[in-house]
Parts: C-alpha cells; structure tokens; sequence
C-alpha cells in the first residue's frame, strides 16, 4: 500500500504514466487534445507551487518528457497562426529552465503563460468551427 502525502497534489493519468524512459512509450496515432494539454500544465504548475523544494532532476526529466510529447502531438495547424505555436515552445523551454534551477515561482509563471496561450488558442478555434457550421461553413465569414 503507497502512503500519501497530506498535501500531495493529484496529478493527470500523463504525469502518472510517464515513469517509462520515452522511448519505451509508445506514441499514440491520434493527436492529443488541447484539454488534455491544458489539465497538464495546469497540474504541473500546480504540483510545483505546491512544494517547498525545487524539483529533483528525475521528476523534472519526466515532467519535460511528458509535457513536450503532448506539445509535440498537438493537432496540426491549431497553435500555427501570428507565432502562437512558438510564443508556447518559448513559455514551455523557459518554465523547465527555470524549474532546473530552482526558480520555483518563476516557472510557475511561465507555465500559466503556456496555458493561457493554449487555452485562448483552443476556445478561439472552437468559436470559429461553431460559427463557421452556422454560416454555411464558410469558416465564419460571411457571404
């Protein structure tokens, strides 16, 4: 039986899955979903704020491995208009340096970056579909 910590934070199926070196996981065929990216980086921000210590360098490895595999899966063309895709990779590159060097508050800070790019991204693209299907799916444009 694994004891929990009281103030452990849960932490997605991804996070937990991902104790395999990356090679050993195989990468599934289909893209992820941006909600699966959001709850990520939400849970990995939230699991490092909620830690008196930096990341150990194997936790870090994995939560790089595992964050970055979900990027690199993203649906194709959704994070590619006016540089989104790399203002993300920047906010994601910048979130593990900081955590790697025990800037704890700073790494949070770009994650929650990451995550609202994301998140306003994905909501943006789903209005667009939705107006696009009501307007003869003319992609949202009229006429």
């Amino acid at each position: 039986m694994t004891d929990r910590l009281p103030d452990a934070t849960d932490v997605p199926g991804a996070l937990v899955d991902a104790t395999a070196p990356a090679g050993a996981i195989p990468l599934p065929a289909r893209f992820a979903r941006p909600t699966l990216l959001l709850e990520t980086l939400l849970a990995t921000r939230l699991e490092l704020l909620s830690r008196d210590h930096p990341w150990p360098p194997h936790t870090l490895a994995q939560r790089r491995a595992v964050l970055m595999r979900l990027w690199e899966q993203r649906a194709p063309g959704l994070f590619e208009q006016d540089g989104t895709a790399e203002s993300i990779e920047r906010c994601l590159q910048a979130a593990f340096a900081e955590a790697a060097a025990g800037r704890r508050l700073e790494a949070a800070l770009q994650f929650k970056r990451a995550y609202y790019l994301v998140c306003c991204t994905a909501s943006s693209s789903s209005r667009a579909r939705l107006h696009g299907s009501h307007n003869g799916g003319n992609n949202g444009l009229p006429g």
